[in-house]
């Protein structure tokens, strides 16, 4: 994995990102169409549904992007404080993006497997369960980037334990609401 890890290529970033919208897509089908959630959308009309799923779409390109610059961004500022020397610019962002997709990838498939499990029925202990493991996956998919990849330890490890607190931060609020 290790070695992967430190050849990851524009062509397997290709790949992830692809898979990426792919598995997304499955998972905003099911949402909308196959088992929507019975309060919104058993009863809506076949328009609500499409502009579901239409809106989902959108969601994924747009979230995959602002997950990427928003991590380059908290990069750049690490980067600043502790005096770091730049690292490739194409290796970094490919960084965020096979993280985003990865870990994008893994909680989407939990999360259709517990949708199809319980037939629409998703409680809240699940959601808080997927987004904790989304941010532990994710800082720790960015801290192998930055050590093997992008050969920045240090960095990483800011970088990471960053991320972990940004991704954080919405899960705890809702626990609280």
């Amino acid at each position: 994995m290790k070695k992967w890890f430190s050849q990851a290529s524009a062509n397997d970033t290709k790949i992830w990102i692809t898979l990426y919208f792919i598995v997304d897509l499955v998972l905003a089908y099911f949402v909308a169409f196959v088992y929507p959630p019975k309060a919104l959308l058993v009863n809506a009309p076949a328009m609500v549904k499409w502009v579901t799923f239409g809106s989902s779409a959108i969601g994924l390109v747009i979230g995959l992007f602002l997950s990427t610059y928003i991590g380059y961004l908290i990069y750049f500022i690490w980067r600043s404080i502790l005096h770091e020397e730049p690292a490739n610019t194409a290796a970094t962002k490919r960084s965020f993006y096979l993280t985003t997709c990865l870990s994008g990838i893994l909680v989407s498939l939990v999360h259709l497997v517990m949708i199809i499990i319980t037939g629409g029925v998703i409680n809240q202990t699940v959601t808080i369960i997927l987004a904790v493991v989304s941010a532990i996956v994710t800082a720790a998919l960015i801290y192998t980037f930055f050590t093997v990849l992008l050969h920045k330890i240090k960095l990483g490890r800011a970088v990471a334990l960053t991320l972990l607190v940004i991704d954080l931060i919405p899960t705890i609020i809702g626990l609280f609401r």
